[in-house]
């Protein structure tokens, strides 16, 4: 068994629906990065973005990852751009195993299409999705101790496929 388990993925790919079903499965804590990193700049997400930048969010994300390494027992649900930031990709597997929640841009872009992610406030929030996700994918393989395909799968499946793959690599 883990001591923890760090899901990744491109924003829509079901990092926080599926760490709650990981989390009822195996009785682990869910922790959700942007949750905490909201907590510790007391405002939302948007909030900081609009007011202080991008960088400064993921300055805050790092230093709320670092705070995870060593502890026991939690699922840990990351912002989609996680895995942008050096430090972070160091981090993450400290923390745990790396399972890196995948789909198809067709499919992300569905899901997330009417959403208020920051990221996604542009002309063209499709082109935006796919050229971000060409920019991240080579670092969500870097970091991915298992990839999971969830394009097809619905949440709890995608969380069955999970706990799967990570006792085939135990």
């Amino acid at each position: 068994m883990f001591r923890n388990l760090v899901l990744v993925g491109f924003m829509g790919s079901g990092k926080s629906s599926v760490g709650r079903i990981l989390s009822s499965l195996t009785g682990f804590a869910l922790v959700d990065t942007d949750t905490l990193v909201a907590q510790e700049a007391g405002q939302s997400i948007n909030a900081i973005f609009k007011q202080h930048g991008e960088e400064h969010f993921r300055a805050l994300e790092t230093k709320v990852l670092q705070s995870l390494v060593g502890r026991i027992g939690l699922i840990v649900a990351t912002g989609g751009g996680v895995v942008t930031v050096a430090n972070n990709r160091a981090c993450l597997p400290q923390i745990g195993p790396v399972v890196w929640l995948d789909a198809g841009t067709d499919q992300l872009y569905q899901r997330v299409r009417h959403s208020k992610r920051p990221l996604l406030q542009t002309k063209d929030p499709r082109g935006t999705v796919e050229e971000l996700y060409r920019a991240r994918e080579p670092l969500y393989r870097e970091v991915a101790t298992v990839r999971i395909d969830s394009s097809a799968l619905t949440h709890r499946q995608t969380a069955e496929a999970v706990l799967a793959e990570l006792q085939q690599t135990q």
